[in-house]
């Protein structure tokens, strides 16, 4: 593989990034599946050596920079859908205590209804 097509490649790898980053904020689950498997096979085709990317640095390292920003972007949003799971999947009616000291359910109300979130 020549210089010139190592070149190419990287540079449509970092188109790739780009457009992940723009289906994933755009919750285009479909297209984003369609970039990573077009990322996955340009990665599958790309078998590098040290001497094949020398004077190439300033690209790898906006690959980089932008695969990073990647992962942040989509480890925060699986962290935000945890937490929402969490939180709905706690108790809608709360435990509270009765005239008599015993605990009881609340029956109307509930985290939903109440106001605070």
């Amino acid at each position: 593989m020549t210089r010139e097509q190592i070149r190419s490649q990287l540079e449509a790898l970092l188109d790739l990034l780009r457009q992940e980053r723009e289906k994933a904020l755009a919750l285009d689950a479909p297209g984003l599946q369609e970039v990573v498997a077009a990322k996955e096979e340009l990665l599958a085709g790309l078998q590098l050596q040290q001497e094949d990317v020398e004077g190439m640095e300033d690209l790898l390292r906006q690959i980089d920079h932008e695969n990073r920003r990647n992962a942040f972007l989509l480890w925060t949003g699986l962290n935000w859908v945890r937490d929402m799971m969490g939180f709905f999947g706690k108790a809608a009616m709360p435990q509270v205590y009765g005239g008599g000291g015993r605990s009881r359910t609340l029956t109307e109300g509930g985290r939903l209804l109440s106001g605070r979130v």
